[in-house]
């Protein structure tokens, strides 16, 4: 195959491939090649088009002017608004193409042609919709994506007898379409039960929308919640807005802090889960709506109810299933799990092998932690940035949580010894080695250097041992 009939097939795929386009014209003007799509928008044959002058076919084409400017495609000239005459297009209507015109020259710059490249207007409209649908289902796959690896009741964790039974109502709750109240304490995870019920429901293909009540200012609530019509007050965008039940329709609405929804919103809620369907602001017709609430509060709402800031026949229709979260200091032997957790995650993101000192742990276990997960969290953060990247121990620990077993500590454990610590360090690293090779006991022992024979010595050692593809210790 010659190098000239190789690139005119590569010409030819380009030009039936692509969507826009593309007509070539010699020296006088006569048309040498077009492609499918630039005749079906001017409505002709091929056969009908090449071999005639183009301002036969195209009676408003600037082609002879590019040429005679010798107009090579890189000056701001060679793309303008090319308009047609409405019998020339198949149409049959004026109609414009953005065209980018260029000439071409031989190897000695004499000039051969030129080639024009257009763009419809039409057929670029409809690409920036396909564009747009590609990019919703991007950001709606990625938000499934991340959801999936945030939430579902195996990140949950806990070892308590309690947790595992919350975890099997929230997974019980899940195959149904109730209503569900979760409450309890800041930090107890309310808000990951309600994506773990979302992630294990029939629903986990549609969009879950998080509204926190306390957050939103009370003059914006109804807008956001039902969304507004074009014009329904002085600020109204254009074309209105989707509230948050429609972007959570066929999904499930999670409304964070509901005790802090106000009473006029209570009663349009109250409406929404009776009848099915919302108004939007400045609206005249119901829209219906398939969403599944779930509720979240750290108050008291039989209280309020008492006290007449909630209404009770809300409470009745969100309170068809109650969850009561469980807080840290009723399970504290998960208090460990946790922190260790918080503490890899530190690790693994910046690279190192910080531990918890013995009396640290001693702390952590003893503080009754009224922030809950949330607060351990946080103080594992800041302990974490404040230690010598080897150990956190007391001093790295706020003085509310250390000083409350500071003087329970034995004088000769006040200070860890050298060899305690590294004996620490060495059996931590043991355990990450193992883990990293899928406790395979060549490819770890391969890894740290050492024989199969010291490896098993020293996990005897650390009273590490290997069951079931877990490390135990």
């Amino acid at each position: 195959m010659s190098e000239d009939h190789r690139y005119k097939l590569i010409f030819e795929e380009l030009m039936d491939k692509s969507e826009d386009g593309f007509i070539v014209i010699d020296s006088h003007g006569v048309i040498t090649d077009i492609n499918d799509k630039y005749c079906d928008f001017l409505g002709r044959r091929k056969e009908n088009i090449l071999g005639h002058p183009i301002e036969q076919i195209i009676s408003t084409t600037s082609m002879y002017d590019v040429m005679n400017r010798r107009q090579r495609g890189d000056d701001q000239g060679s793309i303008y608004m090319h308009p047609y005459i409405a019998s020339e297009t198949k149409g049959s209507r004026h109609t414009y193409a953005i065209a980018n015109r260029f000439c071409i020259f031989d190897e000695n710059e004499q000039l051969i042609g030129a080639m024009a490249q257009m763009k419809f207007k039409e057929r670029s409209l409809d690409i920036a919709h396909e564009v747009l649908k590609a990019e919703h289902a991007y950001y709606k796959s990625e938000y499934q994506n991340q959801m999936l690896n945030t939430s579902g009741f195996d990140k949950y964790l806990g070892n308590d007898s309690k947790i595992n039974a919350l975890r099997q109502m929230g997974l019980k709750v899940a195959k149904t379409d109730f209503s569900v109240l979760i409450t309890g304490e800041t930090g107890t995870g309310k808000e990951l039960i309600a994506k773990s019920i979302h992630i294990e429901s029939d629903r986990a293909n549609e969009p879950m929308v998080c509204v926190n009540c306390g957050a939103i200012p009370m003059e914006l609530m109804e807008s956001e919640m039902f969304g507004y019509e074009e014009g329904a007050f002085t600020s109204a965008r254009k074309g209105g807005k989707i509230g948050k039940f429609q972007l959570a329709n066929h999904g499930t609405l999670f409304l964070d802090e509901i005790g802090d929804l106000p009473l006029p919103l209570q009663v349009k809620l109250l409406r929404v889960l009776q009848e099915h369907e919302i108004e939007k602001v400045g609206g005249t017709k119901p829209i219906p709506v398939d969403v599944r609430i779930i509720a979240a509060t750290r108050k008291n709402l039989q209280q309020m109810m008492e006290e007449g800031t909630f209404r009770a026949d809300l409470y009745y229709r969100l309170a068809v299933v109650t969850i009561d979260t469980i807080p840290l200091r009723e399970h504290p032997e998960d208090i460990m799990l946790y922190a260790n957790v918080f503490l890899q995650q530190l690790n693994h993101k910046f690279k190192t092998n910080v531990l918890f000192s013995k009396n640290a742990g001693r702390c952590l276990l003893k503080y009754s932690w009224p922030g809950n997960v949330r607060e351990l969290d946080n103080v594992i953060s800041s302990a974490f940035i404040s230690s010598d990247q080897m150990m956190i121990d007391l001093s790295d620990l706020p003085s509310k949580i250390s000083d409350a077993v500071r003087h329970e500590i034995p004088a000769e454990e006040n200070q860890e010894t050298l060899k305690s610590l590294v004996n620490q360090y060495e059996a931590d690293i043991i355990r990450e080695t193992l883990k990293k090779y899928d406790y395979n006991i060549t490819a770890a022992a391969r890894h740290l250097g050492i024989e199969r024979s010291l490896l098993y010595k020293k996990m005897k050692k650390f009273n590490i041992s290997i069951k079931k593809g877990v490390c135990h210790f």
